[in-house]
């Protein structure tokens, strides 16, 4: 073999070494790189699964005050006497004057008469003086020509005894004979208050207005 055969096998074998040197480490290169680019996605996708809980919207929670008040009821506040009532959402409430305000009721619209002593409407709040209770309460006890005591009981509204004082009409007077009633005769050291239902109609539900002057009358705050 001539000097220069070997010198040519020899830049022959050169550049195959090289070539595979080369091919090996752009393999192991890339592999790298490869593994290097998924730990990098894996790392943002951890990253992302811990942080979306925080910055993911959160809803609100419901709160509610100290006074829950149901969605089928009003209120109804008297700034001069110090009451607070409430009442069937479908009902009207109507007064002319802030004293008359949460004093007359009723399923249906009406106007207020010059003279409220009469039954112009179902359901009345009546403030009474603290020295006149004690009569109040003889009065409503006891039968008159105009009315015949069914029965008497308390009942527990709060943390207030309520005498419940239920009567029939006799007939002697405008409304006819047989008509239901009932009194609550509630105790307040500063503004006692009688919450009444007398039935106007023969067409009046008195079971339910009945229930839902009780639950009035349950629903009382003084402020």
């Amino acid at each position: 073999m001539t000097l220069s055969a070997l010198k040519f096998k020899i830049k022959v074998l050169a550049v195959v070494v090289i070539s595979v040197l080369y091919g090996t480490g752009a393999y192991f290169l890339g592999k790298s790189s490869g593994i290097g680019n998924l730990l990098k996605i894996k790392g943002v996708a951890t990253q992302k699964s811990i942080e979306a809980p925080v910055e993911s919207p959160i809803p609100n929670f419901d709160s509610q005050s100290g006074s829950v008040i149901p969605s089928y009821v009003k209120l109804c506040a008297n700034t001069v006497y110090g009451f607070e009532v409430a009442y069937p959402k479908d009902w009207f409430m109507t007064y002319l004057t802030d004293e008359q305000k949460c004093n007359f009721f009723a399923p249906y619209s009406f106007v207020i008469p010059k003279d409220t002593a009469g039954n112009f409407v179902p359901v009345k709040i009546e403030a009474v003086k603290v020295e006149e209770w004690p009569g109040i309460i003889k009065f409503y006890e006891n039968p008159n020509d105009f009315q015949n005591v069914i029965s008497i009981q308390n009942i527990q509204s709060d943390s207030r005894i309520v005498r419940e004082i239920k009567t029939e009409t006799t007939g002697s007077g405008i409304l006819p004979k047989g008509y239901s009633s009932v009194f609550y005769l509630v105790f307040d050291a500063k503004t006692p208050l009688v919450v009444s239902f007398q039935q106007l109609s023969d067409k009046d539900n008195v079971d339910i207005m009945q229930k839902n002057v009780e639950d009035m009358v349950k629903s009382l705050r003084y402020f």
